[in-house]
This record gives structure tokens, sequence and C-alpha cells, in this order.
């Protein structure tokens, strides 16, 4: 039997990811953490039984005293002896005097040691020193993220048909290479789709001002000629509620879901991406909930990437907040957002979304999303192929 050992933190994603990887043995985990992180245990335990990886908590004192925490670990280590074949340890993880009293006692016993190195992913030897280092698989799901930092998700079901989300690629790639032209037309769009809404109904007249919109009327033949919608004596009628949320606004985030699907073909880092991922959070006794525009994760790394269609004028720090927020609490150190705007972006939102450290795609770069999106995604390291 082959035994892992790591110490659970509050990111202790590179504790499972080499434990998914198959070139990787492992037929059991023993987490270290304090009795206050029974919680934390349950939920990466629920990611590892299903997958047949026996699972053990080991308690260490929740106190400062590197001593009696030694003490702790050598029993353990002693207990390791007497059950495992062999035995590695994961030192990725843990508050500094914890993690440095475990590698010593697991060194102590001539036992392999390794960390997972953040930004590369790969799987580097403390000893013995003679290993070569490899790289982790991309196995982790958007699920089993989300579960290690305490969410629970819904992933959506595409009601479209495959050819129609070929068609509205194409729609979405022309609407977007045409994102200043067509600014004004698509916020009349997204007024009608959110009046239907807001009365639950899916046809809506337009004034005789709206009639004369030329660039709206661009709009409306567009949806027309996918199927979407039908446009008669200045009443516009969207054929199902997926239509109405399309023109509403969704048609950008399907647009950077698709791109992703397609970038995934020239980059392998990417293993799981999802649109319009419902998110759940218990704060207290309530459930909080958020959704994600988009989110992938790449070389192991939780990517997310919120689609805004509507200006940023009264709300720009509240979403970039927001945004920053969500890539801490869900995804841990390494996680990385981004914000896809059709609309033009103030300077002062620019300047915000760099402190922030999230990463921007405004109205002028959406005709070249695909290289915008590649060349972000390829920044969370791993191995990967050039694009075409």
């Amino acid at each position: 039997m082959i035994t892992h050992v790591g110490i659970i933190d509050q990111d202790p994603v590179r504790l499972i990811t080499p434990l998914l990887d198959e070139a990787v043995p492992a037929d059991k985990m023993v987490f270290i953490g304090t009795e206050q992180q029974q919680k934390q245990y349950d939920r990466l335990a629920s990611i590892l039984i299903p997958r047949n990886i026996i699972v053990e908590f080991f308690i260490i004192p929740d106190i400062i005293n590197v001593t009696q925490i030694r003490q702790r670990l050598n029993q353990l280590a002693d207990q390791l002896k007497q059950d495992s074949r062999d035995v590695w340890f994961n030192a990725s993880c843990g508050l500094r005097h914890r993690l440095l009293s475990a590698y010593e006692v697991f060194r102590s016993f001539h036992w392999p040691i390794y960390v997972i190195e953040p930004f590369s992913d790969e799987m580097c030897w403390l000893f013995p020193n003679d290993r070569e280092q490899q790289q982790v698989q991309d196995r982790i799901q958007i699920t089993d993220y989300l579960t290690i930092f305490g969410a629970r998700c819904e992933l959506s079901d595409n009601p479209m048909p495959e050819s129609l989300n070929d068609q509205l690629w194409e729609l979405g790639q022309r609407w977007a290479s045409s994102a200043l032209e067509l600014g004004p037309g698509l916020a009349t769009l997204n007024y009608l789709a959110t009046t239907c809404r807001k009365e639950q109904i899916l046809h809506v007249e337009l004034s005789e001002k709206q009639q004369g919109y030329k660039e709206l009327g661009t709009l409306l033949t567009d949806l027309e000629e996918t199927g979407l919608a039908t446009y008669h004596d200045g009443i516009l009628t969207f054929k199902h509620e997926e239509a109405r949320r399309f023109a509403n606004g969704e048609w950008l985030e399907s647009l950077v879901h698709s791109t992703v699907r397609a970038i995934q073909n020239k980059l392998p880092t990417i293993q799981d991406h999802s649109l319009g991922v419902q998110v759940y959070r218990k704060i207290g006794e309530r459930e909080v909930r958020n959704e994600l525009d988009v989110a992938t994760i790449v070389n192991n790394k939780l990517h997310i990437i919120e689609c805004k269609t509507k200006g940023m004028r009264d709300d720009g720090d509240d979403t970039l907040y927001k945004l920053e927020s969500l890539r801490d609490l869900l995804g841990g150190l390494q996680a990385r957002a981004m914000l896809v705007s059709f609309r033009p972006l103030r300077h002062h939102d620019l300047v915000r979304a760099q402190d922030l450290g999230l990463a921007i795609i405004g109205p002028d770069q959406l005709g070249d999303l695909y290289t915008h999106l590649y060349d972000w995604l390829k920044g969370a390291g791993g191995e990967a192929h050039n694009p075409a």
C-alpha cells in the first residue's frame, strides 16, 4: 500500500491533484489537521472516496508548540511504518511550523517527500534527489474544485443543438467584431429582452423611434436568420426563453464559452469548462447563490470569466470587487479571473482591475477574442501546444 500524507491549510488543492493523476500510485491519503479542520477534511474525503482512495484524518494539537506537534507526528510515523509499504509526504501545504516539523519527522524515516510547484504544477522531489520532476495530470473537475472550498454547484444543461451552437458562435463573433459600432443597437436589444423577462412574455412592441434604429435592425435580421426570433409589424417575438436570454446578454457568455471550447483543441491544459455555473455557499445558516458566467479549470487552477454587455458607469467597482472576491473564495491562491466587457471601460476601471489582479478584454479586443483568451489561459502554466 502506498500512502500519501499532507497537511490541510486554507488552499489544499495541491493535496488532491496528484492523487487524481493516473501515473501517481496512491492507495490511501492521510490528512493532517486540527479538530477545527474537520469540515475541510470531510470535503476533501468526499472527492477521494468515490475514486476508491482510502482516507484518514490525523488530528494534531492547534498550538504553536513545535515539540508537541513533532511528538504527535512521530506517533503518526510509527503507525504508518506498520501499516504501509511506502509513504510519500506531500509538503505543498500547511502552516510553516507544522510543515517544517512534519518534514523533519518524515525525512528521518527516509520516506519520499515532494511538493507541487504552484505555477508549473510539476511534482518536484525534495527527497530523494535523484527522482525526475513530472507534470501532474490535469484531472480535477469544476465540481471537485468548488467542493474543496466549501461550495456546491449546478452545471447548466445547454438546450441548444450543436448545429445551432455553431451558428450562435458565428453570430456572436460577428457582433463582437463590431462591438463599437453595434453598441447602441445591442443596448436597445438588451432593453427589449429585459422588458420581456419582467413581463414574463416572449414578445415586445418596438416604439417608432426604435423601429428606425439601423443597428438594431441589423441585429433583428441576424436573430431572424438564425431562427431565434421573428420581427413583423414592429413586434419582436423570441422563439423560446433561451433565445430571449441570448439576446439579453448571454450571447457574449455563449461566445466566450464556445471560444474556450475551441481553444481546448490547442491547449490541453484546459481540463474542464462550463457555461452559467450556479454556485451555492453556506454563510451561517443561510445559503448564498452566485453565478459564474464561464468557469474553466486550466492546469489545475480555477479560472472565472465574467461577461458584461452593459456599461459599468454605475457599478464598475462593485463588479470588479465581486469578481475578485469570488476568485479568492472559490479558487484559492492560484485561481485567476477575467472581465470580458462589450462596452468601453473607464480608465478608473482598468486601473482598479490591474490593482486587483484581474485580466480585462474590452470591446476593441473582442474581434480577436480567441488570441487574447488563448494567451491568458496559456498563462496558467503547464504543458501546451502552440495555436495554429
